[in-house]
């Protein structure tokens, strides 16, 4: 027994003193200390916005909604950057508007269908139903060039949701240097959707429900346009009723917007009894309402891609975790 612990008979043993000195680490053993919390993980959601994207940036909160926000958030990522996505999709739709002009002036009937103004989920059943060739064309090409637009659509989320803000040549240049995608991604969707589209024309639809992600997946994901399918497919199955009216909705607001626009022209038109070029051109002119239902379209189809990967993947939770400290 030592002298520290020794104590008279009767008295209350005082309790041994410990020794505040901290032994030095041995190497190879744990180092053991306490930890403080920097967060919790179920403290709300902080609302301040990425840094330099303002405070109207539409992406900062990505927990799933329902359907009718989903296609306000379309709204949002369009109202965001309007002037910078219209003029991506002037670069598509301006040159097929002249070629469509120019064909219509120089041939003596006006083609059966006018794809621009038709909505791009439609093209290919409004241009299968043409006898023109000119109208296929176009068709196609108006095809192509909405899947790319989706390609920089989806690029542009991507970087939104990172805090980043490119650019308009930016999206053009990456959008550019992967333009093989959209032509190839195309054939591939259509290829799903037209024979689908023999169940009553509903099919088509029902098809399209699964795929009309696989532009904006491309492009902000940056994967090729199998995999994108796949992608678009896999995420929609898991939220299929979620994505068919989501993609009816889109569809719906898309149709509205151009019968409203392309109506006031048409009937000023019969009304004064005009025909010939000027209705042609007239026509033509109502038709650039695109500029702003093509990429409206891809904001929708991007929204709706955060939203299903957030309800499969919870990528909402990843980026809060990331925002509190935790990732």
């Amino acid at each position: 027994m030592t002298a520290t612990e020794w104590s008279a008979p009767g008295s209350v043993p005082e309790p041994p003193v410990r020794s505040t000195v901290t032994p030095d680490p041995v190497p190879g053993d744990p180092v053991r200390a306490a930890g403080v919390a920097r967060a919790r993980g179920d403290d709300p959601l902080p609302l301040d916005r990425p840094e330099g994207l303002g405070a109207d940036q539409p992406l900062a909160d990505l927990r799933p909604v329902g359907v009718l926000a989903v296609l306000d958030g379309g709204f949002a990522m369009l109202r965001f950057r309007f002037g910078r996505l219209v003029a991506l999709a002037a670069i598509v739709v301006l040159p097929l508007t002249a070629g469509e002009l120019v064909v219509a002036l120089r041939s003596p009937q006006v083609p059966a269908v006018d794809p621009l103004s038709t909505p791009s989920a439609f093209e290919a059943l409004a241009a299968s139903s043409s006898s023109s060739a000119w109208a296929v064309l176009f068709a196609v090409l108006g095809a192509v060039g909405t899947t790319w637009i989706g390609l920089a659509v989806g690029a542009a989320a991507a970087a939104w949701i990172a805090g980043d803000d490119p650019t308009w040549s930016e999206l053009v240049v990456g959008a550019l240097r992967r333009a093989w995608v959209a032509p190839v991604l195309t054939l591939v969707t259509l290829s799903i959707k037209l024979p689908a589209a023999c169940l009553l024309g509903v099919g088509f639809l029902a098809a399209d429900a699964f795929v009309f992600t696989a532009a904006v997946i491309a492009g902000g994901e940056r994967i090729g346009p199998f995999a994108a399918v796949g992608r678009a497919f896999d995420l929609s199955r898991r939220s299929y009723g979620r994505a068919l009216g989501i993609c009816v909705g889109g569809l719906a607001i898309t149709v509205v917007l151009q019968f409203v626009v392309l109506l006031g022209p048409f009937t000023l038109v019969s009304s004064f009894g005009v025909g010939g070029t000027v209705a042609t051109v007239v026509s033509q002119a109502a038709g650039l309402v695109v500029l702003v239902t093509v990429p409206l379209t891809a904001c929708i189809a991007a929204r709706a891609w955060i939203d299903l990967r957030s309800r499969a993947e919870g990528v909402d939770l990843l980026a809060r975790a990331t925002e509190r400290g935790l990732g």
